[in-house]
C-alpha cells in the first residue's frame, strides 16, 4: 500500500542492518574466538530489530489515522478533543489530529502484545486473531501456532529487549559480573519473527471496518 511505503522501507532497512550485525558477530568470532564482547553484536541486532518494529507500528498507526481522517473512513476508540474537531481549515484539522494521535501513542511500547492490540483495535476487530491467521497462512498444519503462542513469543522478545535496553543485559544474581546469555540462533529467530509480524501489519491495519462491526 502506497501510504505505508516510506515506513515499510525504513523498517526493512533496519531489519537488514540487524542481520548485518549478526554477520558482524560471525566475523568477530572468527577473528577473536570466545571473546565475550562478540556477543554484543547479537545484542545490538536484537535491540535494533525490536526497536525497529516499535517504530514501524507507531508509524503505520499515525499514517492510517491520517488516511482515515482525510477520507472519512471509520475508526474505533480514537477520541479527539473538541478543539481539534472544530478547526475550520480541513488541512490544519487533519494535521493537528495526526499529531495528537502521534503524541498519544508516543509513550506506548507496541512491542507489548497488549499495547499492540490496543492500537490495532482502532482500525480492526480481533487484531491478534487476524495477525495469527496471516502468520499461519501457507504454513503446514503441524507448524501452525496458536494466537497465544504467537503473543507469548512477542512478549518474551519484549521482555528480553527491555533487559538489554534498561538493564544492560546484566544478570543480577551474579553481582553484575556476568550477562544473560545470548546466541546467534535465537537472535536470528527473533529477527525473522519480527520481520514476519511487521510484514502483516499494513494489510491488517488498512482493512476497512464493515458496517455491522461494533
Amino acid at each position: 500500500m502506497e501510504r505505508f511505503e516510506s515506513a515499510t522501507a525504513t523498517f526493512y532497512h533496519a531489519m537488514d542492518r540487524a542481520r548485518q550485525m549478526v554477520s558482524l558477530f560471525d566475523a568477530l568470532s572468527a577473528l577473536r574466538p570466545r571473546e565475550p564482547a562478540n556477543d554484543d553484536a547479537l545484542r545490538s541486532a536484537y535491540f535494533l530489530a525490536v526497536s525497529s518494529f516499535d517504530f514501524f507500528a507507531h508509524e503505520v498507526a499515525a499514517v492510517e489515522a491520517k488516511h482515515r481522517f482525510t477520507n472519512g473512513v471509520r475508526t474505533r476508540n480514537i477520541h479527539l478533543p473538541m478543539d481539534i474537531m472544530t478547526i475550520n481549515d480541513l488541512e490544519t484539522r487533519i494535521a493537528t489530529a495526526e499529531q495528537y494521535v502521534r503524541q498519544s501513542n508516543s509513550y506506548k511500547a507496541f512491542v507489548d502484545p497488549a499495547k499492540l492490540a490496543e492500537m490495532l483495535s482502532c482500525y480492526c476487530l480481533k487484531p491478534w486473531d487476524s495477525l495469527s491467521a496471516r502468520m499461519n497462512d501457507d504454513v503446514a498444519d503441524a507448524d501452525r501456532r496458536s494466537t497465544d503462542e504467537i503473543k507469548g513469543q512477542l512478549k518474551s522478545i519484549w521482555k528480553r529487549r527491555n533487559q538489554i535496553a534498561h538493564e544492560a543485559d546484566v544478570n543480577p544474581t551474579l553481582a553484575g559480573v556476568a550477562l544473560w546469555p545470548i546466541d546467534k540462533v535465537d537472535t536470528g529467530i527473533t529477527i525473522d519473527f519480527i520481520g514476519l509480524l511487521g510484514k502483516h501489519l499494513p494489510p491488517i491495519i488498512a482493512a476497512p471496518l464493515v458496517e455491522d462491526d461494533t
